[in-house]
């Protein structure tokens, strides 16, 4: 009688197991939605629907409450940031060269400016300090880069995170050439909670400018 019991519990309980129906386990991003409000309890949440590492998340110290920001906005930010290439050229576009005083030495210092034409959220932006002397160029001070951005987003941020700047004098002093290799981090502002970096662009870069350019006096 006992062997039957057991057996009868046994079937019923493998019944009702087959009956009821079993609950697929919830998606960590499935309550989010575009309207979804970025906040500190979320954020994780919302930077692995993103397609974004949540360790790579640098929180701020102090934060704006007043500052939202929803899943949508983030996810327009980021396709736009991703549209651009991840390594990009730029040679010989326009330079711009600082307005010359009036001079009779044929010794001195002269600034050179280069900005990057990319088309994109930022720019680069070169100065090199070169010395001249009788028409020709002499040596090279000083070579420096810096990033413009041209995103008037306020949920992005370029930062530099490498460069190699150099600048040499070349043509027996008739040019200057500056070369440079510089990786530039784009960052997204993860509402008031902090921010995160999306992607890193190289930029190559390669200008020269001769006496004229650099508006050398012409010294006989």
């Amino acid at each position: 009688m006992l062997k039957k019991i057991t057996s009868l519990c046994t079937t019923l309980c493998l019944s009702i197991a087959l009956i009821l129906p079993v609950s697929a386990p919830v998606s960590a991003s499935g309550t989010l939605s575009p309207d979804t409000i970025v906040t500190k309890e979320n954020v994780n949440q919302v930077v692995e629907y993103l397609g974004l590492d949540p360790r790579d998340l640098k929180k701020a110290n102090a934060s704006d409450e007043s500052v939202t920001v929803t899943v949508g906005e983030l996810q327009q930010v980021i396709n736009q940031l991703k549209q651009a290439p991840k390594e990009v050229t730029s040679t010989e576009n326009l330079n711009v060269i600082a307005p010359l005083a009036s001079s009779d030495f044929c010794t001195g210092l002269k600034m050179l400016y280069y900005t990057t034409n990319l088309g994109g959220s930022f720019e680069l932006s070169y100065e090199v300090a070169a010395n001249y002397s009788w028409n020709k160029f002499t040596s090279v001070n000083n070579a420096t880069v810096s990033v413009i951005d041209n995103d008037d987003n306020l949920l992005t941020t370029f930062t530099i995170s490498s460069r190699e700047v150099g600048a040499k004098v070349i043509s027996s002093g008739a040019k200057v050439e500056l070369t440079a290799k510089v990786k530039v981090d784009s960052w997204l502002s993860v509402g008031n909670v902090g921010i995160i970096k999306v992607m890193t662009t190289s930029v190559n870069t390669s200008k020269e400018w001769n006496t004229t350019q650099a508006g050398i006096p012409m010294c006989v």
